[in-house]
């Protein structure tokens, strides 16, 4: 029979694979791909380490908790925040900051050439600093620019968040000896 580790990460490689082909495809991450992630995280983490999943539920709720005003203030999408949870249920809460450490950077260089394709990159950088600037100021300068904004541009940040997630799996960062 398999290792439970290698079950886990068959199973996060078929949550992703889906995630990446429907955000790609439809630009939305379905509920009920995040929920039986989220789900199957768990079962799976518990099967591993022969008890309650604490990593996972503790690494879930630690995503939601940081990854809802992104959301709130129109930043990222629900379905990135709940594949963002579901995902974290995998890696437990110690691979959340590595996630979105190497899950900004991949979304980073896919903005970037999501911007040159498009040949808006001066309107991506001047929209991003305005946003930086309201930011900074609380909202007393620049412009709050969302999703929502008329002209935004976006990207289909689920695959940032799968090679984020790929990524810390195979190349976790220790960080104050918590991986």
């Amino acid at each position: 029979m398999p290792e439970p580790h290698l079950i886990k990460l068959l199973a996060l490689i078929a949550l992703l694979s889906v995630a990446v082909y429907t955000d790609l495809l439809e630009r939305r991450i379905p509920n009920w791909l995040t929920v039986s992630g989220l789900l199957t995280g768990m079962a799976l983490t518990s099967f591993e380490v022969g008890g309650f999943p604490t990593t996972s539920v503790l690494g879930a709720a630690l995503a939601l908790v940081l990854a809802f005003p992104l959301f709130a203030l129109g930043g990222v999408g629900a379905g990135d925040v709940k594949l963002l949870v579901a995902v974290t249920a995998f890696t437990g809460a110690a691979g959340l900051l590595p996630m979105i450490i190497y899950g900004g950077l991949a979304g980073g260089i896919l903005a970037l050439a999501s911007a040159v394709r498009r040949g808006v990159v001066l309107g991506v950088l001047i929209n991003s600093w305005s946003l930086i600037v309201h930011l900074m100021t609380l909202g007393r300068r620049g412009e709050r620019l969302t999703l929502a904004t008329p002209g935004a541009h976006s990207v289909p940040y689920g695959v940032a968040i799968a090679a984020g997630a790929v990524a810390t799996w195979f190349f976790p960062i220790s960080i104050g000896g918590a991986l």
